[in-house]
């Protein structure tokens, strides 16, 4: 059977589809010892039942398992929820925003495939690309182009703090805004490295936007206002007709309800709801109307601050302390926790790839995502940083935190090992 280019793109191997794949047969098995590969939130008992609570009383209301599963949403979203979502972020936010600028997919990497795809690609014979100002990136971008090249990326400065510490930062003396590039994108905190793009970097990158006449894409899966998973004192800025900001509800809690928030100026919120409604017809209702109970009473910011923030502190502490301890004597960098549910282990000197070291810990039944898929649009086979490092979800029980970072030390011991042995012997072949 012969697949047509886009066929053959899509069923190639990709870095996302590899990550599920593990995850899938991980939890099909149940055999293995830790499972550090994927974003799935934590299952925080005091965020499942305010959900369940809220589902319950859904489905008792008159016709409620037909209306929220039994019918077709509107492209654009569900009325009410969108309503509920312009009020919560111009109350909270300090927005001044309408349901025109709202639109709703079936979740947020529906929702970039979409906007990516809108935006950039072949253009009145230019080829338009998005554009990363700082890498690594999150892993689910990197395929997403329809055509190929759709993607580049800034090479980050790395700042390096104490003996285990790092920090990117953009690199703006060579950050340059070309004709062709059709927007900036970011995540924040980013994934996989938790980094947190800082205001006054927010303000430059709006400023090249504003210049430049191309949007600017914050995802803010991880970040503000919900879940909030950030640990400094970063802010949203003012709502800007320049920006693209995409909300989810997955994060806190609610993977499975696939709801993805867009909110941009109304031309490019209409052309997402447009082709929304030609690639899914609608967007899950069941979720927008869980979203919808969780805003208006006030239980999504009380479950963020009062079981989401504190598990996630918590939750980061106890594995940088035990990685820590793992990892005594080894070269190792951690990026500075900033947000998110990940930590992004650097391993300066590694003798193999992270991919290489990915396979070795899969066949131990530890599950890691390696660093290479994190670099989308940056084409350097000489920086070897992006085939050092580890995305680590930290978001695990105790018991499996330890046996897997446990592994993960041996097999880093073991790199190290085999490769001074291997260097012994060489040496030893030149002298004779």
């Amino acid at each position: 059977m012969q697949f047509s280019d886009f066929g053959q793109k899509f069923t190639a191997h990709s870095g996302i589809l590899e990550l599920m794949d593990d995850l899938g047969q991980a939890l099909a098995t149940g055999d293995q010892v830790a499972m550090f590969g994927g974003g799935n939130p934590a299952a925080i008992p005091g965020v499942q039942r305010t959900i369940e609570d809220h589902l319950t009383t859904l489905m008792k209301r008159p016709g409620g398992v037909n209306g929220y599963l039994g019918n077709y949403d509107v492209p654009r979203g569900n009325p009410v929820f969108i309503d509920t979502v312009v009020d919560y972020l111009n109350r909270t936010m300090d927005w001044q925003i309408t349901p025109a600028h709202i639109a709703i997919t079936p979740g947020s990497q529906t929702g970039f495939f979409m906007l990516f795809n809108l935006l950039a690609g072949d253009t009145q014979g230019t080829k338009r690309t998005i554009l990363f100002p700082l890498v690594p990136e999150y892993i689910g971008y990197a395929d997403q182009g329809i055509q190929e090249g759709m993607f580049e990326a800034n090479r980050p400065r790395i700042e390096t703090r104490g003996e285990h510490t790092f920090k990117y930062g953009i690199d703006f003396d060579n950050l340059k805004i070309e004709p062709h590039h059709a927007a900036i994108c970011i995540s924040r905190p980013t994934n996989p490295s938790g980094n947190v793009v800082t205001d006054e970097e927010l303000a430059r990158l709006s400023d090249l936007a504003k210049q430049h006449d191309i949007p600017l894409i914050i995802d803010n899966a991880y970040g503000l206002p919900f879940p909030g998973v950030i640990t400094n004192s970063a802010h949203l800025p003012k709502w800007d007709e320049q920006m693209v900001y995409s909300f989810s509800l997955s994060k806190v809690g609610l993977p499975s309800s696939r709801v993805g928030i867009f909110v941009a100026r109304p031309e490019i919120a209409a052309a997402i709801s447009k082709a929304n409604a030609i690639l899914s017809l609608a967007s899950p209702t069941l979720g927008q109307a869980l979203g919808t109970s969780l805003i208006q009473d006030g239980s999504l910011q009380r479950i963020c601050r009062n079981h989401i923030h504190p598990y996630y502190r918590g939750a980061e502490h106890y594995a940088q302390t035990v990685l820590a301890e793992k990892l005594a004597g080894l070269p190792y960098r951690l990026h500075e926790y900033e947000g998110a549910y990940f930590l992004w282990l650097w391993l300066p000197e590694l003798p193999i790839t992270s991919k290489e070291l990915y396979g070795r810990l899969k066949t131990r039944g530890v599950i890691v995502v390696p660093g290479e898929y994190f670099f989308p649009g940056l084409n350097d086979p000489k920086w070897a940083h992006q085939r050092q490092c580890l995305r680590l979800n930290f978001a695990r029980p105790k018991a499996e935190v330890d046996a897997g970072f446990t592994i993960l030390a041996e097999e880093v011991q073991r790199a190290y090992t085999q490769s001074s042995k291997l260097l012994n012997i060489n040496k030893k072949a030149l002298i004779s």
